[in-house]
């Protein structure tokens, strides 16, 4: 198998919301460059269904875990407008397009509207956010299969923003080190994570976003382009329709936010 047909069986089990063979067993030895001209492809199979790139998530943000898999820096993928939601405090969203949904907590870092190359060691504002991850081979996590399969990206949701005019913000910046949070599924605590688990600080992912984000294309920055989630702080949890989730923050001010999941 090619690795165009390999971005083709993928997009199809995204599109059917069915589960395929990992995609480093469909094509012999796959890393991480082959991996990321899958996703690639994928990207531009998106945007010519008028997908418009919105910011970056990053992932394997846990450098204890980077020895196991023969990684030294995490991986990187796109984020869409169609696959951004905002909650403020709560945002609904349907599972109907997804295979096997599960959720994370993380920081997610913004630019201003509009900006052509966002400084992304001055970010403008920050959030909680949720990612909404998805896989189409199992859950059998590699950097390569992770990568491959639209980076696992299903959709973020942004909690309400902290904005870089509010006093104290670059404070929280540097203290987000010390953030811990809380994640209850219908009231009923899930998950407990630190911010520290993230590359030692949320803010050092944004170090690794200009660099990976050539291995999807060369082209300038996108106007759109605002976002970046950093890497989760919690454990994997799978979802299910009619579920709340919400998330408390301690140790640094920044809002929480809710998620109600529908069909």
């Amino acid at each position: 198998m090619t690795e165009a047909e390999l971005a083709g069986v993928l997009l199809e089990a995204r599109d059917r919301r069915i589960t395929t063979p990992p995609p480093t067993s469909q094509i012999t030895g796959l890393g991480l460059d082959g991996a990321y001209r899958v996703g690639a492809a994928l990207a531009r199979h998106l945007r010519a269904r008028g997908y418009r790139r919105a910011g970056w998530k990053v992932g394997f943000t846990n450098r204890a875990v980077w020895p196991q898999f023969g990684i030294s820096e995490p991986i990187l993928g796109p984020v869409y407008e169609q696959t951004l939601t905002t909650a403020e405090p709560v945002a609904e969203l349907s599972l109907a397009r997804f295979c096997a949904p599960r959720i994370e907590v993380e920081v997610v870092f913004g630019a201003e509207p509009g900006e052509s190359a966002p400084n992304w060691s001055r970010p403008a504002w920050m959030a909680l956010g949720f990612e909404v991850v998805d896989c189409h081979y199992g859950w059998d996590l590699t950097p390569a299969d992770s990568v491959a399969d639209f980076a696992l990206h299903g959709a973020l949701v942004v909690g309400p923003r902290v904005h870089r005019a509010a006093r104290g913000f670059a404070e929280g910046v540097e203290r987000l080190d010390r953030l811990e949070v809380r994640l209850f599924r219908n009231d009923e605590p899930v998950a407990e994570g630190r911010a520290s688990a993230v590359l030692g600080h949320p803010r050092k992912a944004l170090e690794f976003v200009p660099r990976l984000r050539s291995n999807f294309e060369a082209e300038p920055h996108s106007p759109g382009e605002r976002v970046v989630s950093t890497g989760t702080m919690t454990a994997l949890a799978p979802l299910a329709a009619g579920e709340h989730w919400r998330v408390e923050a301690h140790g640094v001010d920044l809002p929480g936010l809710e998620l109600v999941l529908e069909e």
